[in-house]
């Protein structure tokens, strides 16, 4: 059923394809068109007007029909698109009169004829180069790909003869850039559009960021040129695949000249993570982030990764920090601890610390360091340093010696290198703390940045849950009812609403430390999400899975495990339950339970290997 169309409508969809020009159309919108266009000739059709008459008074009713039209058929993508053409030629056609009686019959029908020779070449006229094809042993196909081809790198190999280095009035000395005036490259870059689509046009993308204006300091390349640039880039992260690649260089180029390229990175890399494999654990998802080079690209380019920490910035004030936006921002830092430390890029890339202001880069070097493999004690001490900071820092801001922004920009730093927040919430359950916890003030300056009249509240809270778990954590036989009169209490607090984000992780590392905990998993799992006995397999499966994840990221595979084997025992059989249920599904269900649970059912298997190595160490 076609929906009618008002002039408003059509303003709109004018203002949209005059905004294009002969820039790419994206997916989403030429399908958005196709609607329209279509739904635009039955709203003419359907018009109960006498024919005679029905020329005029569309005319009258929208009244630029007829430039909107025009400008579609002057775009190259909707001509060279069949089905929108041809939804554009109906339309045309509505404008031609048969027998034209009157002046303005003959012009509209005029008009109409002359947009339809101008634009039936590209389908109804004989391919000007099969001749030519065929004299030389190949079909027309082929000859237009080895033509473009062959184009595209002779336009490289041009780019590429323009000198290396330019003088720069600014910095007084060579640089190395090729340049040419701002027009010249403007209108090659436009030209080259057509050229992506051809196998080997990277060539042409990075002969092309390489050159810059040598009379302007705005940008040269065109728009439209470095839009079909990133619209090539878009399935990067979902699918694997680009349908241009680009090497390390090509693509920090592009960052570092056109920022939506980077917000576009950012922005894929968010939807992949959170909407397309939300299941993915850290490993793999740290293995996804470097795939890309960003972070190495961060590390060689301050400016990048303060456009970057700008972009994550942004995400966590529009979402209020979304938990799913500070899981990535902690993969992200990780994969940009990963690249650090890889030897190759040592040589290249200055310190992660050195990213940072002054005055917080002795707490940077605090959170850098991983706490694998490091004895309880070691732990203790470490987190002791960091409480010790950040306490000198809230009396600073209780003497007005910090301003809120600074404040807010500590706790951007806490949040994007969480591990030790994490690994102070294990030492509630495992340490021997007498009377402060250590990392107290790390968990209270991470929940409450800028309250601090709520961390003593808070600590009240942790000192007396932690207590209390600690003590059950040890029994061989513990009351389900004591433990949740612990997470009770410290949960009724209406001063300390953060407190859940503190018993979710704990709740995690009670199930891993208890000998018990794994088979009370389904109360351990309702408590930690706030349910009232309704979590689902797939919800218990999860939070298993993202107890080992959190484990093995605090310890590595250095640690034992009391229970490992229940915990594995836990885990197969929740998976078998969770197989049972998509084969006993309906048709339209299995598809949601199986999209559930596949990347869930992936990340299995490295749980499984973690606890098998963790009873060994027994």
């Amino acid at each position: 059923m076609s929906l009618e169309i008002n002039n408003e409508d059509l303003e709109t969809w004018r203002a949209k394809v005059a905004e294009y020009g002969n820039r790419v159309w994206e997916s989403h919108n030429l399908a958005e068109l196709k609607i329209f266009l279509s739904n635009l000739q039955q709203t003419i059709l359907n018009s109960k007007i006498n024919d005679d008459l029905k020329l005029a008074v569309n005319l009258k009713r929208f009244p630029n029909l007829g430039q909107f039209l025009a400008d579609l058929c002057n775009s190259n993508d909707i001509v060279l698109n069949s089905e929108i053409y041809d939804l554009v030629m109906r339309c045309v056609l509505l404008w031609s009169v048969k027998n034209p009686t009157n002046a303005f019959e003959e012009k509209s029908t005029s008009w109409a004829r002359t947009q339809i020779r101008k634009t039936v070449s590209y389908y109804k006229q004989e391919d000007p180069c099969s001749t030519l094809a065929h004299t030389v042993g190949c079909n027309p196909d082929q000859y237009n790909s080895e033509s473009c081809n062959k184009i595209s790198k002779e336009i490289s190999v041009k780019l590429q003869d323009l000198p290396p280095y330019t003088w720069d009035n600014i910095a007084g000395m060579m640089l190395p850039c090729r340049s040419m005036s701002c027009e010249a490259l403007r209108a090659l870059s436009l030209r080259c559009v057509p050229l992506l689509k051809v196998p080997g046009s990277h060539h042409i993308i990075e002969s092309l960021l390489a050159c810059h204006a040598s009379d302007s300091t705005m940008e040269p390349l065109h728009p439209g040129f470095l839009d079909a640039v990133i619209e090539s880039q878009c399935n990067a992260y979902s699918d694997g695949q680009c349908s241009i690649e680009l090497s390390y260089h090509c693509q920090t180029a592009l960052w570092n000249r056109y920022l939506p390229a980077l917000e576009r990175e950012v922005i894929s890399l968010v939807k992949t993570l959170i909407k397309r494999q939300p299941w993915l654990s850290r490993e793999h998802a740290v293995t996804l982030i470097n795939s890309r080079f960003l972070p190495l690209a961060c590390l060689e380019n301050p400016t990048i990764y303060a456009a970057v920490d700008n972009i994550f910035q942004a995400f966590v004030e529009n979402t209020q920090g979304s938990p799913d936006v500070l899981r990535i921002m902690d993969y992200f830092s990780q994969a940009l601890l990963q690249c650090s430390n890889d030897h190759t890029a040592q040589k290249k890339s200055s310190s992660i610390c050195h990213m940072y202001p002054l005055q917080y880069r002795s707490l940077v070097n605090l959170l850098l360091i991983s706490p694998q493999g490091l004895s309880i004690q070691s732990c203790c001490l470490h987190l002791r340093h960091i409480d010790n900071i950040l306490d000198e820092i809230t009396n600073n801001f209780s003497q007005h010696q910090m301003n809120q922004q600074e404040m807010y920009d500590l706790w951007l730093i806490l949040i994007k290198w969480p591990t030790w927040y994490y690994k102070a919430i294990e030492m509630i359950l495992i340490a021997d703390w007498n009377q402060k916890i250590p990392g107290l003030e790390l968990i209270c300056w991470f929940n409450y940045p800028l309250h601090s009249e709520k961390h003593d509240c808070l600590k009240k809270i942790m000192t007396s849950l932690g207590g209390s778990l600690r003590q059950l954590v040890k029994q061989s036989n513990f009351l389900m009812t004591d433990l949740k009169d612990a997470v009770l209490l410290a949960n009724q607090n209406a001063d300390c609403s953060h407190v859940m984000n503190v018993i979710q992780p704990m709740c995690q590392m009670f199930v891993m430390y208890s000998k018990e905990g794994c088979k009370v998993l389904q109360h351990i799992v309702d408590m930690a999400l706030q349910k009232k006995g309704d979590t689902g397999i797939t919800q218990q499966l999860q939070f298993l899975v993202d107890a080992v994840q959190l484990m093995y990221h605090l310890n590595g595979y250095s640690k034992s495990v009391p229970s490992s084997h229940i915990i594995v025992k836990q885990l197969q059989d929740l998976k078998k339950t969770c197989l049972d249920n998509i084969l006993s599904a309906g048709d339209r269900d299995r598809t949601l339970l199986r999209w559930q649970t596949d990347q869930i059912l992936q990340s299995c298997g490295f749980a499984e290997r973690c606890l098998q190595k963790w009873s060994v160490n027994k």
